[in-house]
């Protein structure tokens, strides 16, 4: 496979950007092999594959290859009656249940992928031979117990040898503790050793396994123990071999099922590979081109180079069709003429080897090759200059073309005599033409320019400069040759003036008639251009800003109908909330005794009347807006008084000289009350103004406190000593804090639960003491 081919291309340096989303090592390879195959039905199921793992990707992200290694050597090593390790053994495992999550995820996607469905239907899932190695080997690669029971048995002796070595050591440390350096132990070519200082070496039985680099302590096995660690060794020796035997034999029956084994690993890299391209297209918002095998039509979208960063790349649309089936671009050196040849070709090459590509849509030729010139290739082995390199892609090229090929040439004609060069380029157009070809190429060459706006097959066009920033635009336009814009390139690097003069001179002279009128054919079609894409940039702000209106719009009538709704919410629950109250003191009028004094009667009427002028003034209040100085009542509480200050939601409130902070939403606008003309000497505070009960129903015991003591000394002045404070029954904290305040109140006569009809536990009935007057 011709790698060099493409290179001009950089086709290796995409697959290796679409390998990073690969999960293991064959699925990268499987990426890295793949090179533009110029059949039909291959371009087509790798296009269709990675489509449909676009649509998984799109729809229930990337699935999981977790558990997916490159098993083959382990798999081969077994078919050759090797012994796997025990960690090759968990990977073949965890392999095969693998496969078993990856059709879980199809299954469970519910999304039509027939291609996808008929690799990942290829599985063979051993369940028996998974079973057989978890059975054998743990999670931590380590052969179990219960692998074998040989194994068990060995395991159990061993277990019983350590302890009685154990509890021999500690009876030798404990015995010969002044001969020793420490108490621990060391092993020693496999044995267990104590550590004996070397002056009482000679005096300790047994064997000698070495000293300390110091030289100071001696490894000594002693001889009590030399039987135990030998049948400590037996054990061991035992344990490897039924270990080994245990070992083979799952390697035999992986042996026995390595042709499936090896399927499914291959089959993974594909699916890896596949995942790997939809990953990579999904990220950088690509598409996948539709194959075209009898149609000689090559569109690309808003085509995006993916070499080049998302911030800095020029999306173009590029489109050759009937009757062309030439391009030829023109433009400045380092004016994004060579990119664009590279951007149509890879994205060729890419489509033919099954990648997706950076374009919004793309349609694109069934060819069967494609022929690169691009760069300098000037070999110093070959003794071949930059122009001979040039001849002789072009002499191979014009061999193998046929009528179905991509040709793309870079700077045609370029490297020799200006007139041998631009007449050589014509000719080689022309033969490519007579083969039917379709050619991309690129020239600075005014005959060229000339040959292509003669050819009614052949579509000029060129690639912006900007002369001010010296830089090119890379923006494509299509139908318009460009100029090389030497003179203007020239002055900026400030090359004398006078020769800049006359070098135009001397282009004006050798301008044929031809020319001036080529010339100022593509200024007007220019103007006309820009023109049209100044309307088009106007025209989409317009659209842009009758989207924003018609957006701001919509969202002001859904918070005017959401506060409306609010409103509405808020009215019924005030409306319901004033029912419950009128109940309530229509039920107390109706328990009131017959001796009850005229002012308890008034007193009551003047809250029912109070709560239906509030049920009223919730309904007409709407969306009302509060300012300081506005009268307000309470909606849940008898209060009423003018606001003093406004925060956000929040507003204080003062009532009878006391400041209150309440929340908007619980106070209704009223008419502030006409203040009297007070008597003269000190009158009291009329019973009709003052309400027979309070309400401090979900407020805490340090708030309501207060409340209520000015509440009691307004009732005292009203002369009113029989009162309801409605607590409500919550958790008894309020009940509980109210009583022991009504306990040490100095006006308290008595208070007591409320009785059924009068609030029962939810409230409480305060009896206040009377002054008796004195008589002299």
């Amino acid at each position: 496979m011709n790698y060099e081919l493409y290179k001009p291309l950089q086709l290796e340096l995409v697959k290796s950007a679409v390998s990073t989303h690969c999960a293991f090592s064959l699925g990268k390879e499987y990426i890295n092999s793949q090179m533009p195959v110029f059949d039909y039905l291959w371009v087509k199921r790798e296009l269709i594959r990675a489509k449909e793992a676009f649509q998984l990707v799109v729809k229930c992200g990337m699935p999981s290859f977790e558990g997916v290694y490159d098993t083959t050597q382990s798999i081969h090593s077994a078919c050759k009656d090797a012994t796997l390790l025990p960690s090759e053994l968990r990977k073949i495992a965890s392999g095969i249940k693998a496969c078993n999550h990856m059709q879980n995820y199809i299954k469970e996607s519910e999304v039509q992928v027939p291609q996808i469905q008929e690799l990942v239907s290829s599985f063979s899932i051993d369940s028996k031979l998974v079973a057989q190695i978890e059975h054998c080997i743990s999670m931590s690669d380590e052969v179990l117990d219960r692998a074998s029971v040989d194994l068990d048995q060995i395991r159990k002796q061993m277990r019983t040898c350590e302890g009685d070595i154990s509890r021999e050591i500690q009876r030798f440390i404990s015995k010969h503790a002044s001969s020793l350096m420490d108490t621990i132990t060391t092993k020693r070519n496999d044995r267990i050793c104590v550590l004996v200082k070397v002056s009482e070496k000679n005096t300790i039985k047994g064997f000698l396994h070495g000293e300390s680099a110091s030289g100071q302590t001696a490894y000594i096995e002693p001889e009590s123990i030399l039987q135990l660690n030998n049948r400590l060794q037996s054990l061991l020796a035992k344990e490897q071999e039924e270990i080994e035997r245990i070992l083979h034999e799952l390697s035999q029956f992986v042996k026995q099922c390595s042709h499936s084994l090896l399927a499914n690993v291959e089959t993974f890299a594909m699916l890896d590979a596949i995942f790997a391209k939809a990953a990579w297209c999904y990220k950088h918002e690509g598409c996948f081109a539709h194959i075209l095998p009898k149609e000689r039509k090559l569109y690309f979208k808003n085509a995006r180079h993916p070499l080049i960063q998302k911030e800095l790349v020029v999306a173009n649309t590029y489109e050759l069709k009937h009757p062309y089936d030439s391009l030829l671009i023109t433009g400045s050196n380092t004016g994004g003429k060579t990119v664009t040849l590279k951007t149509i070709g890879l994205f060729v090459a890419l489509t033919m080897a099954g990648f997706p590509i950076l374009a919004d849509e793309a349609t694109i030729p069934l060819y069967d090759g494609i022929y690169i010139d691009i760069g300098d290739d000037q070999s110093i082995q070959e003794s071949l200059s930059t122009f001979s390199s040039h001849l002789s892609k072009l002499s191979y090229i014009c061999k193998e073309v046929t009528k179905n090929s991509l040709v793309i040439l870079d700077e045609l004609g370029s490297g020799t005599d200006p007139r041998e060069g631009e007449s050589l380029a014509v000719a080689i157009l022309e033969y490519l033409k007579r083969k039917q070809a379709m050619v991309l190429a690129t020239t600075h060459f005014s005959a060229l320019k000339n040959y292509a706006a003669q050819r009614e097959n052949m579509l000029l066009s060129s690639v912006a400069f900007d002369v001010e920033l010296m830089r090119p635009t890379y923006r494509y336009m299509e139908g318009v040759s460009g100029t090389s814009n030497a003179f203007e390139i020239a002055a900026r690097f400030q090359l004398d003036e006078r020769i800049i003069e006359e070098a135009k001179a001397f282009k004006e002279q050798q301008k044929s008639e031809w020319d001036r009128n080529m010339e100022e054919l593509e200024a007007s079609i220019l103007e006309s251009r820009e023109s049209k894409q100044r309307l088009e940039e106007k025209l989409l702000e317009v659209k842009k800003l009758q989207e924003e209106l018609e957006e701001q719009k919509a969202q002001i009538v859904v918070e005017r109908q959401k506060c409306i709704e609010e409103a509405k919410k808020e009215a019924l629950h005030y409306i319901e909330r004033s029912k419950e109250q009128a109940d309530t003191i229509i039920e107390e009028l109706k328990q009131l005794p017959k001796d009850t004094k005229p002012h308890e009667y008034i007193a009551l009427k003047k809250a029912l009347d109070t709560l239906e002028e509030g049920s009223q003034e919730e309904q007409e209040k709407g969306t009302h807006i509060f300012s300081v100085g506005d009268y307000v009542q309470f909606t849940s509480l008898n209060y009423h008084g003018e606001i003093i200050s406004l925060k956000k939601e929040k507003a204080t409130v003062l009532v009878n000289g006391m400041k209150m902070n309440t929340l908007l939403k619980d106070i209704v606008p009223i008419a502030k009350p006409k203040q009297k003309k007070k008597a003269k000497g000190y009158q009291g505070v009329k019973t009709t103004s003052f309400s027979m009960e309070l309400n401090v129903i979900g407020m805490y015991v340090e708030e309501a406190l207060p409340i209520i003591d000015k509440y009691l000394d307004n009732a005292i002045l009203a002369k009113v000593y029989r009162v309801r404070i409605i607590h409500g029954n919550g958790s008894g904290a309020l009940r509980l804090g109210v009583h022991k305040y009504l306990k040490g109140h100095k006006q308290v006569e008595q208070f007591h639960v409320a009785g059924q009809g009068e609030g029962g536990l939810g409230a409480t009935i305060v009896i206040l003491k009377q002054k008796v007057k004195k008589h002299g």
